[in-house]
């Protein structure tokens, strides 16, 4: 009988109709299906009238369509609930019958009928027990199957991230041993190199009477000359050499100075002008980064890194689960072309000849609505178009990628990035490979090279287009024969960037345009470079600008009108390469992002201090859209002259990307560049974190745009 009223109960409320509520809702819409009125609520915080029936519909076009489902799932419900109570019904009847027919029996047998019961009951209390047993047994081998089950899986998932991690850690120590293995070499090199000059010293000595006399008298007067107490001195073959820390400092009166910032430098140079005199040349020229071990040094760096990719290709070779891919192969002229770029000079204020490119040829900025992904390229060029993804690129707080390994004459396990983007010619450079006589493959990670100089200082190459490589992006790039290319990203918004770049990877020209077709040029190195007499320069300002200062958008500007009253424009790669061209530009202080050692990744804890930073960039930019700020990168003294050179200029893209990544602050507008251990923060050979570390300047007053 409970169950009889209970199945009644529950009838009568699946057949409740809602009264209606119209006072009580007349803000939200309202609809009357089959008798039911049904309320509309425009999310879940929206209060439902008591006793009311609503739905949530956070569009009101779709209310009526929402309301006639709810209502026909309330009578679906509603006739489950019918044939559920039908159905207990019939069996509480079944039930009622059965009992009457035991009472009877029980009335002529009483006697009996007790005993039957207690045994019926006690049968019916094991069938139920042995029931629940089976029931509770089957539940709990699921659950023990589901816990196995995602036991095994979740174990899967820790190796897996256990093997993550531990390959991180395995490269990760694997830089650090390079780097360990170059400070050895290097320092070995250098003992060697200190042997060999004091052995040559004594030959001198023991050959030449006249010439000892002579250096004995040039040291003594050079030893004896009162110099500046407060600067430090080196000696070199018996020469003593005071060390200046810039132009600006006066050599004392009959002193022989070099310009040097920290005792390694000044050795350095204090070494290449010892051996400049006594070869009978000129005497060095301050700004020339000479090290006098670098042939050593990149030797032992070399053979090294052949080594070690030999290792790898046999072990590539070794595992069937390595693809293996067809290198594409440069043309001829794209590798006479990318050998002729790597002769220009570097670091100096001379001219470099007026650069011709394929990729230039009909570049002309439109102004009528038209978008460059509209125009057909080149017939002559070759032609490739991707939709970049998250896999394909690399987030601010990761390492780069390990460099594909070659294993056989055009064979690689993946292509290098280089060749991903076209620059066939510089990707297909090999560590180790001599140029034009002179020159020498130091240093291919597959992201950037570096060559060493006749001076023995060094270049870097790399990919001026990394950054614009954003997830959702069309990419379209046009490789020509002489190893230029001319690449178009189109984004969602429907704004576009071209970029020209030489085979060396280096941007020539970028022009931004909004999504109407109106393009403004943000940079312009196809024009002819004027040359540049540092001497004639100003001396650097006081142009330090802080983000934690209140008004730093406006020390910002006017630290830009400052350098705007030079006079004159430079190119980007006079900017980047003359350090008194760059010394102009204000610097905006991001001095409390640093990195960990022989690392180039961003962690998220220091990204976070980047806010202050990305704001004030985005601000200026907001303010002019032709704003350029040039990223600088910085390693410490640990490791050698190359690989931080590496390093450095990863530092920048990565803090570049971050900004990107975090603040929205457009990756067009931006342009990396590493300096090594060139410029130390704090003067020392050791690890020292202040040296790791990154500054900004804002190039765009100096820097020439168009015609101007």
């Amino acid at each position: 009988m409970k169950r009889l009223i209970n199945s009644t109960t529950i009838l009568s409320l699946a057949l409740y109709i809602v009264p209606p509520f119209a006072a009580q809702a007349q803000d939200f819409p309202m609809f009357t299906i089959d008798g039911t009125e049904v309320i509309c609520l425009p999310d879940k915080k929206a209060e439902c009238p008591e006793g009311a029936f609503c739905i949530v519909v956070k569009n009101d076009k779709n209310c009526e369509v929402r309301a006639t489902e709810a209502v026909a799932a309330q009578a679906a419900e509603a006739a489950a609930a019918v044939d559920a109570a039908a159905a207990a019904v019939a069996a509480d009847t079944a039930a009622a019958e059965k009992a009457a027919a035991d009472a009877a029996a029980a009335a002529q047998a009483a006697d009996n009928q007790a005993a039957v019961d207690a045994a019926a009951a006690e049968t019916a209390a094991a069938d139920t027990a042995a029931a629940d047993a089976s029931a509770a047994e089957k539940a709990a081998a699921d659950q023990a199957a589901a816990d196995a089950a995602a036991a095994e899986q979740a174990a899967k998932d820790q190796a897996a991230a256990d093997q993550a991690a531990a390959d991180k850690a395995a490269r990760k120590a694997a830089r650090k041993a390079e780097a360990d293995a170059a400070a050895a070499t290097e320092a070995a090199a250098a003992a060697e190199a200190a042997a060999a000059t004091e052995a040559a010293a004594a030959e001198a000595a023991a050959t030449s009477t006249e010439v000892t006399a002579e250096v004995a008298t040039e040291a003594t007067v050079s030893e004896t000359t009162p110099a500046d107490a407060a600067l430090p001195t080196v000696v070199v073959d018996g020469f003593t050499f005071v060390c200046l820390p810039d132009k600006a400092a006066i050599c004392p009166e009959g002193a022989d100075c070099v310009i040097g910032k920290g005792p390694r430098k000044c050795e350095e140079r204090a070494a290449a002008k010892v051996a400049n005199m006594t070869a009978g040349e000129a005497t060095t020229a301050p700004d020339a980064v000479v090290v006098t071990e670098a042939p050593a040094e990149d030797a032992a760096a070399v053979a090294a890194a052949q080594a070690a990719a030999e290792a790898a290709a046999a072990a590539a070779m070794a595992d069937p689960t390595v693809t293996i891919v067809d290198v594409p192969v440069p043309t001829e002229e794209a590798v006479d072309t990318l050998e002729t770029a790597l002769d220009t000079p570097v670091a100096s204020g001379d001219v470099v000849p007026e650069t011709a490119v394929e990729a230039a040829t009909g570049d002309v900025v439109t102004t009528d609505g038209t978008l460059p992904s509209d125009v057909a390229p080149s017939g002559e060029a070759t032609v490739t178009t991707e939709v970049v993804t998250e896999d394909d690129t690399r987030a601010s707080t990761e390492e780069f990628d390990v460099a594909p390994v070659t294993v056989a004459p055009g064979k690689k396990t993946g292509l290098s990035d280089f060749e991903k983007v076209g620059l066939l010619a510089l990707g297909a450079l090999v560590i180790g490979a001599i140029i034009n006589g002179n020159k020498q493959v130091v240093s291919n990670t597959g992201d950037r090279v570096v060559v060493r100089q006749p001076d023995g200082s060094y270049q870097i190459y790399k990919d001026d287009n990394a950054l614009l490589r954003e997830p959702g992006s069309t990419v379209r790039t046009e490789t020509y024969r002489d190893g230029s290319t001319r690449t178009v990203v189109e984004r969602a918004d429907g704004s576009q960037i071209v970029t020209i770049r030489d085979a060396t990877g280096r941007v020539l020209q970028r022009v931004a345009y909004d999504r109407n077709g109106r393009g403004t040029v943000l940079i312009d190195d196809l024009q002819p470079e004027i040359r540049v007499d540092v001497s004639a320069l100003p001396q650097p300002g006081r142009n330090q600008i802080s983000v934690d200062d209140l008004d730093a958008e406006l020390r910002a500007q006017m630290a830009a009108a400052e350098a705007e009253e030079i006079g004159r424009k430079f190119s980007l790669r006079q900017i980047r390469m003359i350090p008194e061209v760059r010394h102009l530009a204000p610097t905006i202080d991001v001095n409390n992002i640093t990195f960990e050692t022989g690392s180039s990744a961003i962690q998220a804890t220091e990204a976070r201090k980047l806010n202050k930073l990305g704001s004030l960039i985005t601000r200026l930019i907001d303010n002019n859209p032709n704003e350029v700020f040039l990223i600088e990168g910085h390693t410490d003294a640990v490791g050698s002259a190359a690989s931080n050179l590496a390093l450095s200029d990863r530092r920048a893209e990565s803090v570049a990307k971050a900004l990107t990544e975090y603040f929205d602050v457009p990756p067009e507008n931006l342009v990396v560049q590493g300096y090594g251990e060139g410029e130390l923060k704090v003067e020392t050979l050791g690890d020292e974190r202040a040296n790791r570390r990154v500054a900004v300047r804002i190039v765009t007053t100096l820097l020439r745009q168009g015609a101007n």
